[in-house]
């Protein structure tokens, strides 16, 4: 999301599925556990969005050259997006993972309109929370990011890993690491089918 080209495919469809992953069932959970267990509100004022994206995954890891999406997104969030608008969206998601949210979803959608001078939301930044709730489902939060038009070709690096954290009014780190969810590998049924043909094959053999 966030005009990358062209707006709708390919990496801005990525991010919007990535993000739409995110914030939905076992990961939105992870996010909205995360205050409880180490005390870091992931999105009130002192942190930075761009900063955020890059610690949770929110960004397109696929390659479009020429295109070079990932930096241009972490550009747009850093350079474009405008600080009201940036506000408005963590607005939403803070309230999306606060304990005890009703909301199950945040969606996430982007669209271009000559006409809008800077990023914003729709409805407008400053709209009620409940203006952003899905019409159909009001368990499910709309970031609806209405951009002129597609970037143009800038960019910038990702946060650094080490150095580039964020930080309280006193200067102090404020990010603790998140505990995604774990997951196990299922085993194929080709292969227990393969084991119990060789348990019966080795019985027959010692039979004869």
């Amino acid at each position: 999301m966030g005009s990358l080209m062209p707006v709708g495919g390919g990496p801005d469809a990525e991010i919007i599925a990535t993000l739409n992953n995110l914030f939905s069932g076992s990961n939105l959970n992870a996010l909205r556990g995360h205050e409880g267990l180490t005390g870091e509100n992931l999105f009130d004022r002192h942190h930075k969005l761009r900063r955020v994206a890059f610690r949770i995954g929110a960004y397109p890891a696929r390659d479009y050259s020429p295109d070079d999406a990932k930096r241009k997104w972490f550009y747009f969030l850093d350079k474009v997006l405008p600080a009201a608008t940036e506000n408005a969206i963590k607005r939403i998601l803070k309230d999306a993972i606060r304990p005890d949210s009703p909301i199950t979803a945040v969606q996430f959608f982007v669209e271009e309109n000559a006409s809008v001078s800077k990023p914003h939301l729709f409805p407008p930044n400053n709209s009620p929370l409940s203006d952003f709730l899905d019409p159909k489902n009001a368990q499910h939060y709309w970031v609806r990011l209405v951009v002129k038009m597609p970037m143009e070709d800038e960019g910038e690096d990702p946060p650094d890993q080490q150095s580039d954290h964020d930080v309280d009014d006193n200067g102090n780190d404020i990010e603790r690491p998140i505990s995604w969810p774990s997951f196990r590998l299922r085993k194929s049924a080709r292969g227990k089918s393969s084991k119990k043909s060789s348990k019966k094959s080795s019985k027959k053999s010692s039979k004869k």
